[in-house]
């Protein structure tokens, strides 16, 4: 893994407040009929965790991200931050989706500025956003427009336009989802650096059992939709994690029984 020998056991503490989701159920309208996703889901987030949320295929992991996030609001329960209630998106919590979605006519540069231009602060804080590309290893390529990247270098790049503004938390929508296993191992552990590195708190949304287990430090594991919350489980294993370490061997034979997928064990 990338930057696996700089690893500690704990990030530094930069994150210094907890998120609550409360009793939270959402559900959309489908053709005037209720479709409820999330059904009384309730945990906490110390500052600087880095909890993975996993469950099967639509059960409602997404949809409590933009909760997190503040894009949509809960039917019913509240997301608090330090007990103030999430009503709406701010800089501190940054979110990274499976799709990098770079702006093609803007250099890798420019990508990255484009929050702290959006808010008018690219002049006093420009030295951010070559920061952050030092952060991922992209300096050589900050000239260079998203058609000449590779999958893993576009989605280095959406994440370097998410630390540009030093977010406490970083909200990860499967990130990794679409890019090839030898580039997915690479940039989980290059996330985990950027964690204890940068001491944000993460909470990471993945299908993938393995990747949550050499990830997080504790994995929520959801029932199907709606979703209720079926294990919490704290992962307590020091970094770099190795996939046959037998803790978490046992850990992934269980994820797996709890998801109901025993027989592929």
């Amino acid at each position: 893994m990338v930057g696996a020998t700089a690893y500690a056991h704990e990030p530094v503490a930069a994150a210094t407040r907890p998120l609550d989701v409360h009793g939270v159920s959402h559900a959309y309208t489908l053709e005037g009929n209720p479709l409820p996703v999330l059904d009384n889901v309730g945990f906490r987030v110390q500052p600087g965790g880095f909890v993975a949320l996993l469950g099967p295929s639509g059960c409602g992991k997404s949809t409590l991200l933009r909760l997190v996030a503040g894009l949509e609001q809960p039917v019913r329960g509240e997301i608090r931050v330090d007990d103030k209630a999430i009503t709406g998106p701010d800089p501190s919590r940054v979110v990274v989706f499976q799709d990098p979605t770079l702006f093609p006519w803007r250099s890798v540069y420019d990508n990255v500025a484009l929050g702290l231009e959006a808010q008018g602060l690219l002049k006093t804080r420009r030295h951010r956003v070559d920061e952050a590309l030092a952060l991922v290893g992209l300096t050589p390529f900050k000239k260079a427009y998203p058609h000449q990247l590779s999958g893993g270098m576009a989605q280095r790049v959406a994440l370097a336009r998410a630390l540009v503004n030093d977010p406490e938390f970083l909200i990860l929508d499967e990130p990794l989802g679409k890019l090839d296993s030898l580039t997915r191992i690479s940039m989980q552990g290059e996330i985990v650096r950027l964690w204890q590195q940068k001491g944000f708190t993460a909470l990471l949304v993945t299908h993938d059992v393995e990747e949550a287990l050499v990830m997080a430090t504790r994995i929520i594991v959801f029932s199907d939709r709606p979703a209720t919350v079926k294990a919490d489980i704290p992962v307590d294993r020091d970094y770099p994690r190795h996939r046959d370490d037998p803790d978490l061997v046992e850990l992934r034979r269980k994820i797996l029984g709890l998801l109901g997928l025993e027989a592929t064990w």
